[in-house]
């Protein structure tokens, strides 16, 4: 029985296809993380309109002053 080495092409091969797996999965963490958020702050967008519909048609910085007046 004898043990014998990969070629190192063979090696260097592996290592690059588990480095493009690894970046592949990164990817899909960052883009669901990213998605959840954004569904996170239109839920909360909605939630802010159904409210105080009054600021549908401000602009953020409209918004942003009325809801401090508010407090």
């Amino acid at each position: 029985m004898s043990t014998q080495k990969p070629e190192p092409e063979v090696v260097r091969k592996e290592i690059c296809q588990l480095e493009n797996r690894q970046k592949i999965l990164l990817n899909r963490k960052a883009n669901a993380e990213r998605k959840a958020r954004t569904h996170h702050l239109i839920e909360r967008g909605a939630i802010l309109e159904s409210v105080f519909p009054e600021i549908v048609p401000m602009t953020g910085e409209q918004v942003k002053a009325f809801l401090k007046q508010r407090r």
